[in-house]
Order: C-alpha cells, then sequence, then structure tokens
C-alpha cells in the first residue's frame, strides 16, 4: 500500500490546522481538510493552489506531485466529506464540549475502520470518545507548531486503544518524518506540564515582588529558552494557557500549589487582557518591553537576583523532569530529546 491509498481528514483551519495540512502536502496522502462553516472556502482554497504553484515554480515540487495534490486535495465545510478517510486528525480550539459535539457528528458519517485523532494540548482522548464502537480506534496525536521544526509528538493511547490502532499511528508518524513519545492518559501532555512547572514557578518569583514579567522573561531567553514565560502565555492566548493549566491540575494531589497562577490568568480574562492577539496581556504590546532587558542583566546590582533566580527555575524545571519521566513509560534519553525539540535547545534537563 502507497502513501497514495491513505485519505487523512484535517479538522480545523486556525493555526496548528493549517500547518499540519501543508506540512502533510509532501508525503502523497489524500488530504480532506475540513474547515469551519463560516470559513472563506475560496479564499482558503486560493491560498492553497497558490502555494502549490509557488512551490513548482521554486523547483520544489514535480509536476507529477502537483498534479496530484490539485485533484486529490479536498477543501470543504462538508463533514460528510470525510467517509473515506483511514485517519482523522481534529485541530480545533481548545474547548471540550466542541471538540465533544465534533466527534459525534463525525462518528456516524466515517467508517468503522477509520481512526480518530485529537490534537488537544490538554484533553485526555478519552473524554472525546463519540461512541462505544469507537474507543479501540481513538487516541490522541499531540503536535508542537511549527511541526516541521518540532521533531516530536506526544502519541497518547486510553486503555481501550488497541493493538492495531497503535501499530498504523506509529507507521503513520514514521512516514511523515516525526518522533514521537508514546504515552497513556496518566501521563499524557509530559512535555507541557514539565514547562508548566517552570512557568509556575517563574511566576511564584515574580508575585515575590523582586523582579518584573519583562524581567523574568529576560532571565529565561538568555538562561534557558527562546522564549519568555509571559510572552508565551501571551502568544498562546491566556484564555488558552487558562484551560489548559486547569486541564493539567485536576485531581492532582498539589492542585493549590499552582492556585495563584491561575488566579492570576482568570484575572487577566476578566480585565479583558488575553495576550496578544488583542495587544493587551502580560504586556502591553508595543513589544519593545517584551525584548531582552541586557542592561538589567548586565546591572551588577541584581547579579545575586539573577543568579538566585536561575538556581531556582533549574531545580523546578529539572525536578519536574524527573518525576514525569519516573511516571511515564519514557526513558530518560527519550524525554532529553523531547525536551530540547520541544524548547528548541541544544541540552535537555538531563545533560545539564
Amino acid at each position: 500500500m502507497t502513501n497514495n491509498d491513505f485519505n487523512i481528514g484535517i479538522i480545523g483551519e486556525g493555526k496548528m490546522g493549517t500547518n499540519l495540512f501543508y506540512y502533510l502536502l509532501d508525503f502523497g496522502f489524500k488530504l480532506i481538510w475540513i474547515c469551519h462553516p463560516s470559513a472563506n472556502i475560496d479564499k482558503i482554497r486560493n491560498t492553497f493552489e497558490k502555494k502549490i504553484k509557488r512551490s513548482f515554480d521554486n523547483g520544489l515540487m514535480d509536476e507529477q506531485h502537483v498534479t496530484f495534490l490539485l485533484n486529490s486535495i479536498v477543501i470543504s465545510s462538508d463533514p460528510t466529506v470525510l467517509s473515506p478517510c483511514d485517519l482523522i486528525i481534529e485541530a480545533i480550539s481548545e474547548d471540550l464540549e466542541l471538540k465533544k459535539e465534533l466527534f459525534r457528528a463525525i462518528d456516524p458519517v466515517v467508517s468503522r475502520n477509520c481512526i480518530l485523532a485529537s490534537n488537544s494540548s490538554s484533553i485526555r482522548p478519552s473524554e472525546l470518545i463519540p461512541s462505544e464502537s469507537r474507543k479501540d480506534k481513538f487516541i490522541g496525536i499531540h503536535f508542537f507548531y511549527p511541526i516541521a521544526l518540532k521533531n516530536i509528538v506526544e502519541f497518547i493511547t486510553t486503555a481501550d486503544t488497541s493493538r492495531k490502532t497503535k501499530d498504523f499511528v506509529k507507521n503513520f508518524l514514521y512516514i511523515i518524518k516525526r518522533n514521537w513519545l508514546l504515552l497513556n492518559e496518566k501521563n499524557s501532555f509530559i512535555l507541557n506540564k514539565i514547562f508548566l512547572d517552570f512557568q509556575n514557578e517563574a511566576y511564584l518569583i515574580v508575585r515575590e515582588g523582586t523582579l518584573t514579567f519583562p524581567e523574568m522573561d529576560a532571565i529565561v531567553k538568555h538562561f534557558f529558552f527562546p522564549v519568555g514565560v509571559f510572552e508565551f502565555f501571551d502568544s498562546v492566548g491566556v484564555d488558552t494557557m487558562l484551560t489548559s493549566i486547569r486541564n493539567y491540575v485536576r485531581g492532582y494531589p498539589h492542585e493549590d500549589y499552582y492556585k495563584p497562577l491561575i488566579e492570576k490568568l482568570e484575572s487577566m480574562i476578566s480585565e479583558g487582557k488575553p495576550g496578544q492577539r488583542s495587544q493587551s496581556g502580560f504586556y502591553g504590546y508595543t513589544r519593545e518591553n517584551a525584548d531582552i532587558n541586557i542592561a538589567f542583566l548586565k546591572d551588577p546590582k541584581v547579579q545575586h537576583l539573577i543568579e538566585d533566580t536561575i538556581k531556582r527555575l533549574t531545580f523546578s524545571y529539572i525536578s519536574a523532569a524527573k518525576r514525569y519521566t519516573m511516571q511515564s513509560r519514557c526513558t530518560t534519553e527519550e524525554i532529553n530529546n523531547a525536551l530540547k525539540e520541544y524548547f528548541g535547545i541544544e541540552k535537555g534537563p538531563f545533560t545539564q
């Protein structure tokens, strides 16, 4: 069986759905892209055709592949066109009820053998299974943005996921050249949870009054990761982050540890500060506030404070990585490599 024999459905025209669609174009699948009924399908289709033509003009695609794509790709707002799919990946907003409603709607449309997957970054797959007959063919495939630059996927199974489903998805991920962590629901979203402990510690330090949000982000960007903690919140969306964090910590024995951060995000939403998309979040979005403050980092009067902050953040990061690795079925090498891809860094927590 060739890739051309596989029908892959993608649902969602947002940042992740669009990124996934364009990433999969290179692998020869027959793709069916379902967009929201309110989306401008003609505009989306025209953009796709222009990108294909540009790739051909630049020598990135041959004529045969261009012809295949133009004749096989389906872009629609009608979910009934998903009927021939072997695998469907949902990538809509991080809303439990919307996702459940979506899967209930497509369940009777697709074949019994079709595998349903959610790209959710915080909702367990078992919460989204639309019917008893679909339990063995429902999984989570959590990609990271941008997909082409983040060679790691969290492949999340439920207690009922069949061996056949696992093998199919592993083969699919192998074909599209993505490494994966195989996780069960108990240790799902392990990379985001590790980052959450780091984010939470960063907020608790700022809350003590010794650092501002830009100063903390300056430390994070200079000594740890390419993006600051509070820049990240604003970029993803404060509301999205709040929903995700609530999902992560629900039922934690130490749930109260995250309460100050959750309350901060709740207050920001109530104040109309959802992040970058509204030009109001942790930053006011002249954007220069989010840049690394070189003068601050070089100020000899704050070096002791910076060193203490680095120690606290490092301890939180490594402790979380160790704790979640022990709880998972993954090796330290797998988690180390996954976090390097996730953060875009040269060294993971186990190569400090």
